[in-house]
């Protein structure tokens, strides 16, 4: 074959890296335990050095499982606590404001209506029809318990099978993160041996920037979502906002969408404030918690813990989690900020690449020699 029949190398790498993501696509409900698993070792791998590296394991061959086994079982045990101390709390709290929601709605109407009615407002009809629908509602959940979750559940994981299957995938998913984590450091060297040597030191400098930079954004951001959460939740607590949990919960799980994690806290508080209103000075107090809570939030808490770890606009943070929700759904989601930042790493290396070449350089010095 002579070297004008040959492909260039580029389609080929194009051809298999398009391969390569369609299959990744096609088994992506399968891989999905592997790579939350994945995460956990990333984020947790460093604690583990620690203890590996700690006065009492260093040296020891049994060091690093101990380290695993022991960082494993507290990420789990916290997870497992929240969950079974949390969930239950959320649920009581949400009972119990839907068996006041009725009283609440009249009352609040009943206080509204006359003010607003002095500035020309009137309450359509339609939302009386749609208060004596949100009772009857209220009053349906109230007689089911805990069924509408289960079955919210079980409509989320796709029916009975798949939910056995989730669990499995689940369960299998500190399995998978300890072996990762045993062989962690082990992994990571066999990759880069894969590399071609000539190749390995551009490579180790454009995989090092990777790693600074979604090391950083996942323990940042989850750190940055956690305090929210509890800043949330607590400050709205403390001035008697109903369902303040579990608006501070939904807050803090929203907060790396940017904007929309406050937007949703402010609004829920809101609409809590109105239908259980206590008076202006009630409002005053949601929106002052609120603005001290977005002022530590933009001034202190991301700044210090994020800092500008990323570097891209939020229109292409928004861009990036529609294109994420489209192509893995919510995989996609949680996938698609740092598959951004490593995109944007990417261009950024080819930019320069192009910048330093004959082609462009040719380019800029044309007009020069045409005068």
């Amino acid at each position: 074959m002579s070297e004008r029949d040959k492909l260039p190398r580029w389609v080929l790498w194009l051809g298999l890296a398009l391969a390569g993501g369609w299959l990744l696509y096609t088994l992506r409900g399968v891989l999905a335990p592997v790579f939350f698993a994945f995460l956990i070792a990333y984020m947790l791998d460093p604690l583990v050095d620690r203890i590996e590296e700690s006065r009492l394991l260093r040296g020891r061959s049994y060091g690093r499982a101990v380290g695993i086994a022991v960082i494993l079982a507290a990420f789990f045990a916290i997870t497992a606590v929240g969950v079974l101390v949390i969930v239950p709390m959320v649920y009581e709290e949400i009972v119990s404001f839907l068996g006041r929601l009725p009283g609440l709605v009249a009352r609040s109407r009943a206080e509204l209506e006359p003010w607003l009615v002095q500035y020309g407002i009137e309450i359509p009809t339609s939302v009386g029809h749609a208060f004596e629908q949100l009772h009857l509602d209220a009053q349906s959940v109230l007689s089911k318990g805990y069924a509408p979750f289960v079955a919210a559940l079980r409509s989320f994981l796709g029916g009975t099978a798949s939910a056995v299957a989730g669990i499995v995938a689940s369960l299998m998913i500190p399995v998978f993160a300890f072996y990762l984590l045993y062989d962690f450091d082990r992994l990571i060297a066999a990759a880069g041996d894969l590399i071609p040597p000539r190749r390995r030191a551009e490579a180790n400098s454009f995989f090092g920037e990777i790693d600074a930079v979604l090391g950083q954004f996942f323990r940042g951001q989850f750190t940055v979502m956690v305090i929210l959460g509890v800043l949330y939740a607590s400050g709205y607590g403390l001035i008697g906002v109903p369902l303040a949990l579990p608006i501070g919960i939904t807050a803090g799980f929203l907060a790396f969408i940017p904007y929309v994690g406050s937007l949703t806290a402010l609004g829920l508080a809101l609409l809590m404030t109105f239908l259980d209103w206590q008076g202006w000075s009630q409002l005053f107090w949601v929106l002052g918690v609120h603005a001290v809570i977005q002022g530590a939030e933009g001034f202190i808490i991301t700044p210090k813990i994020m800092g500008d770890t990323v570097g891209i606009s939020a229109i292409a943070v928004l861009l990036a989690l529609l294109v994420g929700a489209e192509l893995l759904g919510f995989t996609g989601v949680l996938l698609a900020v740092p598959a951004a930042a490593v995109l944007k790493i990417l261009f950024q290396r080819l930019d320069g690449r192009y910048r330093r070449s004959s082609f462009y350089a040719g380019d800029a010095a044309s007009p020069n020699e045409d005068a």
